[in-house]
């Protein structure tokens, strides 16, 4: 009877200890805010982080981490970050205050503005970051680690004290050197920003001297569009999107863009279009079947959305250039359109007729020069595009087997073979203006190919009623490729992406797109996890992973959707490698300056 009473007293008062952590826990639980809050409406665009320890939970839980990250030895770093989030509580109760900060920081990357010097692009960007941790708390952390921050960055940087509409502000820097740190407190909000002019504007808005971009008319339609629950989010807005456009035409007109007449000014008519035609850029990253879904979606307004859809019309996949590509291929890019030509036609008339009729003339002009660059002048009679509206299919393809732009290869379906033969001869000997340049025939393993004697014209070669265009180099390994039987469609690395590609576009009950590409990730990923075990200073870096050569290749396809145009990227690691490659260039650059 004593031993039955003790027992039910002892189940008693654990109930009882229950009850009372998990209140205590529920009082000490962080309650989220809507980070947008302390985000300056006149940002060009922002990035948020709702939950880091939950973000690197699930990066870790990819089948790819998993597969790699023990042969780099690091399969238990990230992990590690992502369990000490996970039960920040604890670290509470152990003292680790950093621990605590980090389990419940909300983040977003901020960029007010794009600071331009000649070619170089320096964007003014802010960390905004609410801890939900006490003030003295989190000026401790501050004091403690801002210094070292500064030293890895800048080496022996000089610190410096002010104050900006009250709240005090601590940088560091190099004497004559305009590269700076800047940090700024307000209760549990911690902002570090590169310049003065983003640390203000976050500092304003979070003490209501300005408004945030909450206010921003289009970011609730941005959210669902890239998926509400994702773990990442980003949103440019319509005059960040103008920003993006004038620096890419101007990335553009140095390469086969830029051959064309009037590519400098062509930048106008893009800037003067987006800011009549778009609402701002949509980003999210979700994780799905051990993978990662990258989606960015182009708002438009809905008049032009509605247009877009009766002008770009997917093909019925055919697959007949595709199953052509080597395997082990760069990058591929597949364009599945009905009547590419005609398609291109109708998208100049949907963007001049949206723009004035000088920037229209212009945009014209650009057009017609873009085409003779790529496919050389049309037939005597014949207006631009009105040839190769008859000759080329609904399929094009362009893959690289190399890392340089010259070494791309484009196969195109053809419509009407002899036509096509015509296009060739045509672009294979154009030069310019009146010059013509010879075309000499070889013949490889039966198969003609026609060589200029421009070089930059390169060679053309039939394979079926495919035309391939490229390096004449480039064509002799597609032929090998085709002979041997060496096809990407046959490697399990485009498998298994092409195989994501579908149950992605499955989810929206698409059966095609016009635009899909697929690449190889192994390199990105092998630079990614050196840079991450030099990090965590692991001494061994593996010379041979053979993980890597099995990695899927990354799938993406681009389409049309209800709020304008949706690019959707599945694959192993995501936008991972890229921003670990920023961050290790801005290491090795900061060690070189040493």
């Amino acid at each position: 009877m004593l031993k039955s009473t003790a027992v039910r007293i002892g189940l008693v008062l654990t109930a009882v200890l229950l009850l009372a952590a998990g209140g205590w826990l529920y009082t000490r639980r962080a309650k989220r805010i809507e980070i947008v809050s302390y985000i300056p409406e006149s940002a060009l665009g922002f990035l948020e982080i709702n939950d880091l320890p939950q973000l690197l939970t699930q990066t870790t839980s990819t089948k790819a981490w998993q597969q790699l990250a023990p042969a780099y030895g690091i399969s238990d770093k990230l992990n590690l970050l992502g369990e000490v989030g996970r039960v920040g509580w604890l670290a509470s109760l152990a003292g680790n205050q950093e621990a605590v900060i980090f389990s419940q920081a909300q983040v977003a990357l901020v960029a007010t503005s794009l600071e331009v010097r000649g070619e170089a692009v320096k964007p003014r960007l802010a960390l905004v970051a609410e801890t939900h941790s006490r003030a003295s708390t989190l000026q401790s952390v501050m004091e403690k680690r801002l210094p070292e921050l500064a030293q890895s960055l800048f080496g022996q940087a000089e610190k410096q004290t002010s104050e900006y509409a009250g709240v005090p502000v601590v940088s560091f820097g190099i004497s004559g050197s305009e590269r700076k740190l800047l940090a700024a407190r307000i209760d549990g909000e911690l902002i570090l920003a590169n310049h003065e002019e983003p640390l203000r504007a976050c500092i304003d808005t979070r003490l209501g001297r300005a408004p945030s971009i909450a206010s921003n008319f289009y970011l609730p339609k941005a959210r669902p569009t890239v998926g509400a629950n994702a773990s990442l989010f980003g949103f440019v807005t319509a005059e960040g999107v103008k920003r993006l456009l004038r620096f890419g035409t101007y990335l553009a007109a140095g390469g086969v863009v830029g051959k064309a007449a009037l590519a400098g000014a062509v930048g106008d008519v893009f800037t003067d279009f987006s800011a009549k035609t778009c609402d701002g850029i949509a980003y999210g990253t979700s994780f799905a079947d051990g993978q990662i879904i990258d989606r960015y979606a182009l708002l438009f307004k809905p008049e032009l959305t509605e247009k877009l859809k009766t002008v770009i019309k997917a093909a019925p996949n055919q697959n007949q250039a595709l199953n052509l590509v080597p395997a082990f291929p760069r990058e591929v890019t597949v364009i599945n359109v009905i009547n590419p030509s005609r398609t291109f036609d109708e998208l100049e008339k949907a963007v001049s007729s949206r723009v004035d009729v000088a920037q229209s003339f212009l945009l014209h002009q650009f057009l017609i020069g873009v085409r003779e660059v790529a496919l050389g002048k049309e037939p005597s009679g014949m207006k631009p595009g009105e040839y190769t509206s008859v000759a080329v299919g609904d399929e094009i393809v362009g893959f690289n087997l190399t890392n340089e732009p010259l070494n791309r290869v484009w196969l195109l379906a053809a419509r009407d073979r002899r036509m096509m033969a015509r296009l060739a001869e045509s672009l294979l000997s154009q030069v310019r203006e009146k010059r013509m340049a010879a075309i000499r025939h070889e013949d490889v393993a039966g198969f003609d190919v026609m060589n200029s004697s421009e070089p930059s014209r390169g060679a053309a070669v039939f394979i079926g009623d495919v035309l391939a265009l490229g390096a004449r180099a480039q064509l002799l390994r597609l032929i090998e490729a085709h002979r041997s039987g060496q096809k990407l469609a046959a490697t399990p690395q485009f498998t298994s992406a092409n195989q994501s590609l579908k149950s992605l576009l499955a989810m929206r009950s698409l059966p095609a797109v016009p635009l899909a590409s697929f690449s190889s990730i192994k390199e990105e990923s092998n630079e990614m996890m050196v840079a991450l075990a030099h990090a965590f200073g692991t001494r061994l870096i593996p010379v041979q992973v053979p993980a890597l050569e099995q990695l899927p290749m990354a799938a993406s396809a681009t389409s049309l959707s209800e709020h304008g145009l949706l690019f959707e990227s599945q694959s192993p690691f995501g936008n991972l490698p890229f921003l670990v490659s920023l961050a290790d260039g801005s290491i090795t650059r900061k060690e070189q300056n040493q």
